[in-house]
């Protein structure tokens, strides 16, 4: 028994995965059959199912993992303190900086290498 103005339109089932390769076609298939995604989960089963996935091992891990992070990253920044402690505060060259030593007129190797790459400054 056929109602009058109603089809009976065949379905497809597709993952979210096949879905979404099929996104030039994804109107089309709506007019022509009924969709189903059969692996869809709602924001509420997602986050369910996540926080199934948490226990307590996964984040002594995690936090086990962070913590070598932290502790090697102050090692780094230790040594770099400490080498340049080592070093005069007054050694330190700054691009911008002209050096004390050096005449006026002349210019550096640095001067010279930096005109190089970005050409020279008009004044």
């Amino acid at each position: 028994m056929r109602l009058k103005g109603f089809e009976m339109r065949g379905k497809k089932k597709y993952t979210v995965k096949e879905w979404k390769k099929l996104y030039k076609i994804q109107e089309i298939l709506c007019k022509k059959f009924d969709v189903i995604i059969t692996d869809h989960k709602t924001n509420k089963e997602q986050l369910v199912l996540i926080l199934k996935n948490i226990n307590l091992k996964n984040i002594n891990k995690g936090i086990v993992t962070f913590n070598k992070i932290i502790q090697d990253f102050g090692g780094s920044m230790e040594k770099l303190t400490s080498e340049l402690d080592k070093t005069s505060q007054n050694n330190i060259q700054i691009w911008s900086d002209e050096s004390e030593n050096e005449p006026k007129s002349g210019k550096s190797q640095d001067q010279i290498n930096l005109e190089k790459i970005w050409g020279v400054k008009n004044e």
